[in-house]
């Protein structure tokens, strides 16, 4: 039987309890009751013979990621940037991966597995384009970024949304098929005992929830469109959402002029999208601007460094945020990004440093600010969130 062997040792490497995990997850209808040996083997012959059957019960970022590795060829590897969550075909050892330079993952597919999934991943790819899988993913991938987490309740009300929409399934037929979904089988947590979802690419959803609570203003979730969640949830795993909004297309114009392209500006992209919903702190503040901090050796003069640090946060901004159930900052006036301007008496500090006091949380009026310049908050970023 081709390509058992490497299978075999891949899941022979995890415990029992996450050889379970993987069964669900690719919709092995095996026996659990018996011994690990023999669940090894049961679900590995099902992964070499029944190819068809569990690559329909992948994310779409697995099929698109095993398309690219199959069009590279067996073992030829191909260098990739970390996302901020791993591909399930990399996290249970079905294909090769080399994380030892920082910057770049090198991945490639054995050929025992290209064997065994090279003829079919186009017509899987196909069949869930047209059959609505894909879009019913990005939909659901999409209102999780919008709002970073839910309720289960709540997240079946916005993609009944959806699918009243579709117009493809009866409200049945479409709640069996979401169960069943990868985004489900991922995304899903207790905290309590009730159960959330939340975005792929939140490692602590239950800092979400809790820091919600500082902001008891906000209680509703934001609306957002049907076709608003599919833009939300495309792209996996480098989700973007408002670039065709004003402050969007003047960010990706910036970011364009300092000579991103292609992938690096879709990563871009993305990652001052994802930095933009932190709150606070060295490494989300320098990460949201890391994009033109990298670039200042190309940018003549501080005013048009200041200028591109200025579309930055005005994007940022515009964003829906975790914390805000999916409303920006700028529309309940709170998470804001801020930079001081010309007149202001921290402006010799953000010559020397323009990273210095560029995201600061509130703080009584009287304390020092946070940012570091030595004034009470009332007279430095205060004055600018009133």
């Amino acid at each position: 039987m081709p390509g058992k062997d490497i299978i075999f040792k891949a899941l022979e490497s995890f415990p029992r309890i996450e050889l379970e995990d993987i069964r669900h997850y690719f919709g092995a209808e095996l026996p659990s009751r018996v011994r690990k040996s023999e669940l090894v083997e049961r679900l590995g012959a099902y992964i070499v013979e029944r190819p068809e059957v569990w690559l329909r019960k992948m994310l779409e970022r697995d099929l698109r990621l095993l398309k690219k590795l199959v069009e590279a060829g067996p073992e030829v590897p191909v260098y990739l940037e970390y996302p901020d969550f791993p591909s399930v075909l990399e996290t249970v050892k079905l294909l090769g991966s080399d994380t030892s330079d920082e910057n770049f993952r090198c991945v490639w597919i054995p050929k025992e597995m290209y064997d065994i999934v090279a003829g079919h991943i186009d017509g899987v790819l196909q069949a869930a384009e047209e059959d609505g899988t894909f879009e019913m993913e990005r939909a659901a991938l999409g209102y999780l970024n919008l709002y970073g987490v839910m309720t289960i309740d709540e997240f079946y009300d916005k993609m009944v949304d959806y699918c009243e929409w579709s117009g493809r399934w009866s409200v049945e037929e479409f709640a069996t098929k979401l169960s069943g979904s990868p985004v489900m089988k991922l995304c899903r947590f207790d905290i309590g005992g009730e159960p959330y979802v939340c975005a792929p690419c939140i490692f602590e959803p239950e800092e979400i929830v809790s820091g919600r609570k500082e902001y008891p203003g906000v209680e509703e979730f934001k609306a957002f469109s049907p076709e608003d969640a599919i833009k939300a949830g495309s792209g996996s795993p480098y989700f973007v959402f408002g670039l065709d909004s004003p402050a969007g297309m003047s960010l990706v114009e910036m970011l364009d002029n300092l000579g991103y392209n292609g992938e690096d500006l879709v990563h871009e992209e993305h990652d001052i999208w994802m930095n933009a919903q932190m709150t606070g702190g060295d490494d989300s503040t320098e990460a949201i601007f890391s994009a033109v901090s990298r670039m200042q050796d190309k940018i003549d003069s501080f005013e048009d460094y200041n200028a591109c640090m200025e579309v930055v946060s005005a994007y940022a901004n515009s964003l829906p945020k975790w914390l805000l159930r999916g409303h920006s900052a700028d529309e309940v006036n709170c998470l804001k990004v801020i930079l001081q301007s010309e007149d202001d008496p921290v402006t010799a500090m953000i010559r020397r440093n323009p990273l210095l006091g560029l995201y600061v949380r509130p703080v009584p009026a009287d304390d020092l600010c946070p940012c570091g310049s030595g004034l009470s908050y009332r007279f430095c970023h205060g004055r600018r969130l009133n």
